[in-house]
């Protein structure tokens, strides 16, 4: 199996797991609401959701860990396996701290979202075409949001919907990453925009 393939087959992996496990944390904290209640909120252990929702952030980072550790000889990606690394380890630093710490919770929010963000718009200059392209818009969006709503401005959809309006844009690009991943072949020519400047700027000396 080639590296590409078992990274993009992981990475999905750890999308449904997340998904599945997510939504039923959902249904096992009483009173949860879209609009006010945190996704990090079912990560308190005073609430019956946590012990399944922080064990499917701790399977996230496993994943995203053994992602950057498969992709890492791929020279072709550029930082990306390393984001994914550190996004692996801000999901078990998110896990060990739940939200009601503060200041920790934070940084593993940082390693995970604003970094996986980064990658998203690494994809532009490292995949030309249509899905640079949107990995280029949905990084913008997800930057933009975690802006407005570390500013706490929500838009009207409240704190919870702001926070899901940086990981929405996030997972859509993570399945899409994961599909060209799977499709694409590390062995063909590098073809990247930064690959097409230095061979430019090679070619004017």
């Amino acid at each position: 199996m080639r590296r590409r393939e078992l990274a993009g087959i992981l990475l999905f992996a750890a999308i449904v797991q997340f998904a599945f496990l997510a939504n039923i944390s959902q249904i096992l904290y009483e009173g949860y609401s879209v609009k006010d209640t945190l996704l990090s909120d079912l990560g308190v252990w005073e609430h019956p959701s946590a012990l399944l929702f922080n064990t499917s952030l701790v399977l996230f980072g496993i994943l995203g860990i053994s992602i950057g550790v498969v992709l890492w000889p791929d020279k072709k990606l550029n930082f990306i396996p390393l984001l994914f690394v550190l996004c692996g380890i801000g999901m078990i630093i998110m896990a060990a701290f739940p939200i009601s710490i503060e200041w920790a919770h934070d940084v593993g929010a940082f390693l995970s979202f604003v970094l996986i963000a980064v990658a998203a718009l690494c994809c532009y200059w490292t995949f030309p075409g249509p899905f640079g392209v949107v990995s280029l818009l949905l990084g913008i969006i997800s930057f933009f949001a975690e802006i407005t709503y570390k500013s706490e401005i929500y838009f009207g959809l409240g704190a919870a919907g702001s926070e899901r309006m940086i990981i929405y844009p996030l997972f859509i690009w993570m399945a899409a990453f994961a599909a060209v991943l799977i499709l694409s072949d590390e062995n063909a020519p590098r073809d990247s925009l930064l690959d097409r400047f230095f061979a430019w700027t090679a070619s004017k000396f």
